[in-house]
């Protein structure tokens, strides 16, 4: 009997966690937008907030943000259930490790705005840039109207 309750210690010590990764909160300190191939800073009235894990899973909330991402296409209503973006359906493209220890991960999916009268589907390609185990930035390419942005984010406590 006890050889069994070894066996089945061991077989949990030495098996892969397939758990989900923990999702990490986080708001935007300073955001940028690409035009014409030339990153300018811009200000929102409120936060965003981003909710996010190295597996893709990305929950962005600020309605204002996000009007601004899919160009006015997404009507969404700041303080609300109507105020957030998920994205889903997303496929891993590529991992890269920069010079300065930094990992960039790429995917590609839909980013999806839950609005107050129709969901408004977005195809994007994200970047998670990685420091560590935290997410400190995004790169957010709207595939639709060909807007880029790009997030540095601060962890919340």
């Amino acid at each position: 009997m006890k050889k069994q309750y070894l066996l089945i210690i061991l077989f949990l010590c030495f098996s892969k966690n397939y758990g989900q990764e923990p999702i990490q909160e986080a708001y935007v300190s300073k955001t940028y937008v690409n035009v014409d191939d030339e990153w300018s800073e811009v200000n929102f009235s409120s936060m965003v907030n981003i909710a996010s894990n190295r597996k893709g899973q990305l929950k962005i909330t600020n309605a204002e943000f996000l009007r601004d991402l899919s160009d006015g296409k997404a009507n969404m209503v700041e303080k609300s259930a109507y105020d957030s973006a998920e994205f889903t359906s997303q496929t891993l493209i590529k991992e890269k490790t920069e010079k300065n220890g930094l990992l960039n991960i790429t995917f590609e999916g839909n980013l999806v705005f839950k609005t107050f009268d129709k969901a408004y589907t977005a195809a994007s390609r994200i970047i998670f840039i990685v420091n560590q185990a935290d997410i400190v930035g995004l790169k957010i390419f709207n595939k639709e109207n060909r807007k880029e942005y790009a997030l540095d984010l601060t962890i919340k406590d």
